[in-house]
């Protein structure tokens, strides 16, 4: 018999050392899960801290060039780098937690007063440990993280751009006055100001392309 076909009766034929084993597993587990999200949390801030940090400074100093809000925009997109790599990891914890949480505590307080999902939970369970591939690629994680958190940032950092090579080195009042004052160096203005936004509207529509492939709409 199939034991995923009756996972209530078969977690009462459990002996009493799987239950301590199955208590310190999940507390474990949570405790991993649990810490990857403060990690993530501070990828986020790094973000929030430095972009707050270079306007702050580009606005308040008249002299300050518009490339460091350039270079700003470059921090953040590596900051997002990182940050998608430690969803990735993130999502398989919260994966095996949402697991335990869904197909076994429940059955473990309610008995056979009700019956549960007959899926086959304990192979996903194994396989997560047994797969050497996180089931999450990057190019999901970049995107989700997008949409979570940095949708704002990179909006924000490209209208902040904008305003200030509306005004440095001297008020734009032409089109040509506002792509000489968008060059750096010996790029001009017209290429740096359309790769900036370029990138910004294909992060805009990347953050929406493969969050919806993810199996959990719970995932922060």
């Amino acid at each position: 018999m199939d034991i995923s076909e009756h996972p209530t009766e078969h977690l009462e034929n459990f002996p009493e050392a799987y239950y301590g084993f199955i208590y310190h597993y999940y507390r474990a587990e949570v405790y991993r899960e649990t810490n990857w999200r403060n990690r993530l949390d501070t990828t986020t801030n790094w973000s929030i801290v430095v972009t707050a940090a270079m306007l702050s400074f580009v606005f308040s100093n008249p002299s300050a060039p518009h490339s460091i809000i350039l270079v700003n925009y470059v921090f953040v997109w590596f900051f997002l780098y990182i940050e998608s790599r430690r969803y990735r990891y993130y999502s398989l914890l919260r994966e095996r937690t949402r697991i335990i949480e869904k197909q076994i505590l429940p059955q473990i307080f309610l008995g056979k007063a009700k019956k549960l999902n007959e899926s086959r939970w304990r192979e996903r369970l194994v396989k997560s440990f047994t797969d050497m591939k996180v089931p999450m690629g990057r190019l999901e994680s970049v995107a989700w993280r997008l949409r979570r958190n940095y949708l704002i940032i990179f909006p924000l950092i490209f209208i902040s751009w904008l305003a200030k090579i509306q005004s440095f080195p001297v008020p734009a009042q032409t089109p040509d006055r506002f792509f000489i004052n968008a060059r750096i160096w010996l790029v001009p203005g017209e290429i740096v100001f359309y790769f900036f936004m370029i990138s910004v509207i294909m992060a805009i529509i990347l953050s929406f392309y493969l969050p919806i492939k993810s199996k959990h709409s719970d995932l922060p």
